[in-house]
């Protein structure tokens, strides 16, 4: 089993490697943008961009790994995960069944309803 500290390194890159597909395509965007104001008729370098968004996550995510507060941070909710009873997959498999059966109940109760008063309205305006 892994020690909490690898989860939170895991946690970290993983964290780094969504901010660098966001910063990735908000470079794109943010270009698009500025070139139908700036009346710029080059589109943006693939590899520049893609290498900005790339450093900024990595720069991002050390600093965040490094400082004090974000670090022991991520370390309290780590060692909190740990300490959770996962349901099994039977059991998620029996709760999901619940959850759909009463979705469907309360659909066709619904649509009794919605019927009854649709019936009811079409009396009233003599529809």
């Amino acid at each position: 089993m892994l020690g909490i500290e690898r989860w939170v390194q895991f946690a970290f890159i993983g964290g780094a490697l969504l901010l660098f597909w966001l910063l990735n395509h908000i470079i794109f965007g943010g270009w698009d943008t500025l070139a139908d104001y700036a009346d710029l008729r080059s589109d943006p370098s693939e590899t520049l961009s893609t290498g900005a968004a790339a450093v900024l996550a990595v720069v991002t995510a050390i600093v965040l790994y490094r400082h004090p507060k974000t670090s022991r941070f991520a370390n309290q909710v780590a060692s909190e995960l740990s300490k959770v009873t996962w349901p099994t997959r039977q059991e998620t498999w029996a709760q999901t069944i619940v959850v759909v059966i009463v979705s469907v109940i309360a659909a066709v109760i619904l649509g009794f309803f919605d019927a009854g008063w649709s019936t009811l309205t079409d009396l009233i305006y003599k529809v």
